[in-house]
């Protein structure tokens, strides 16, 4: 009875084992596979560096704008400020996890500095004006970081190490602080 008992403990802890291990493999897969595809947009002419004071941020994006007679506007948004936009996030091959104002066309109001706005997207916003709309690819580091985004109930939301790729229009800038 100890010899079977010990070989269905075994087999439990070897079956655990080896899944985390394919777990691993799978993680490291995602790993390389949004490496690889930020690694390509940064080599693309289409897409741009946007730069800080002292050099760039890692956040790239290219105008989509298509409508030539949209006026667009001349004052940016500070870190402070809070903002209307259009927007949808997608992972890098086009999935989406956030369909945002995609669907009903209203625009989002937010904080630029908001606890649920994450660096690289508040940094994009902050160099558009209103009337510009920009595909924008946020590295990881400026995104959900190595660890990812989990719910309230420790579900996984968004995976460590995940480029975001988000479309965003600005509409206008709401409050902007003196």
């Amino acid at each position: 009875m100890k010899n079977l008992f010990n070989l269905f403990l075994f087999a439990v802890l070897f079956v655990s084992f080896g899944g985390c291990k394919n777990n691993d493999n799978a993680d490291e897969a995602w790993r390389t596979a949004n490496t690889n595809a930020y690694d390509a947009i940064t080599k693309n002419p289409d897409y741009h560096a946007l730069q800080t004071a002292s050099g760039p941020s890692g956040v790239y994006y290219k105008d989509v704008q298509t409508d030539t007679t949209i006026i667009k506007g001349t004052v940016y948004p500070l870190q402070t400020s809070t903002v209307k936009a259009l927007y949808s996030g997608t992972y890098y091959d086009g999935t989406f996890f956030d369909k945002g104002t995609s669907q009903n066309g209203v625009p989002v109001t937010f904080s630029l500095a908001g606890s649920n706005t994450i660096r690289g997207f508040s940094f994009a916003l902050q160099q558009m004006v209103v009337g510009d709309k920009w595909e924008i690819w946020i590295p990881y580091y400026l995104g959900y970081g190595a660890t990812g985004l989990t719910s309230s109930s420790y579900q996984t939301l968004i995976k460590g190490y995940t480029t975001l790729v988000f479309t965003v229009e600005l509409v206008s800038i709401t409050q902007y602080p003196e």
